[in-house]
C-alpha cells in the first residue's frame, strides 16, 4: 500500500514537472515578442503598422493661409482592411490644455503587395494664440479580416511641428 502511494506521487510529480517545462518553454518563446513592443516607434496591432508621422508644411492656400500636411504611414503584412482615426492637436504649456483642431477617419485595404502606404490631409494652420503654433496629432486603428475586427488601439502620437502663422 505504502509503494502505490508513492507511485501515484511520483506519476504526478512528472506531471507537474511536465507542466512546468512546457510553461517555461512558452514563457521563453513569448519573451522576446513582450520586451520589444516598447521600443516600436509605429503602433502595431495583429499584422499591421500605423505611424503617425510629424506634421509638415505643405504650401499655402488660394487665400495665402499656411498649409499643415498631417501624415500617416501605414504597413500590412497579410491581406487586412484597416480603420483609422486621426486626432489633430495644438500643443499649450500648462495650466492651459491642448487645443483640439479636428478628428478625421480613414479605411483602406491593404496587404503584403502594398508596401508602405502615407495618408496625407492636408488641413490649415489654425492661428490659435499669439507666436507659433505647436502641432501635433495622434492615431489609434482596427484591422479586420474576413469581417473579424481587432479593438481599436490606444493613441499613438507625433512628434512636435512648431510653425509660425
Amino acid at each position: 500500500m505504502f509503494n502505490a502511494s508513492t507511485a501515484k506521487k511520483s506519476r504526478t510529480g512528472r506531471r507537474g514537472k511536465a507542466a512546468m517545462v512546457a510553461a517555461l518553454g512558452l514563457g521563453m518563446v513569448a519573451a522576446p515578442f513582450a520586451l520589444a513592443a516598447p521600443a516600436q516607434a509605429a503602433g502595431t496591432s495583429y499584422a499591421c503598422s500605423v505611424t503617425p508621422l510629424r506634421p509638415v508644411f505643405a504650401g499655402h492656400n488660394s487665400s495665402g493661409v499656411k498649409l499643415v500636411d498631417y501624415q500617416i504611414q501605414v504597413h500590412c503584412n497579410s491581406d487586412r482592411y484597416i480603420n483609422i482615426t486621426q486626432e489633430r492637436w495644438e500643443e499649450d504649456d500648462w495650466p492651459n490644455g491642448d487645443d483640439h483642431l479636428g478628428t478625421s477617419y480613414f479605411s483602406r485595404h491593404l496587404n503584403q503587395y502594398s508596401g508602405t502606404v502615407t495618408i496625407h490631409n492636408v488641413r490649415t494652420l489654425v492661428d490659435g494664440e499669439i507666436g507659433n503654433e505647436e502641432i501635433y496629432q495622434k492615431v489609434s486603428f482596427q484591422e479586420g479580416s474576413n469581417g473579424v475586427w481587432s479593438p481599436y488601439t490606444g493613441w499613438y502620437y507625433s512628434g512636435v511641428t512648431s510653425m509660425s502663422n
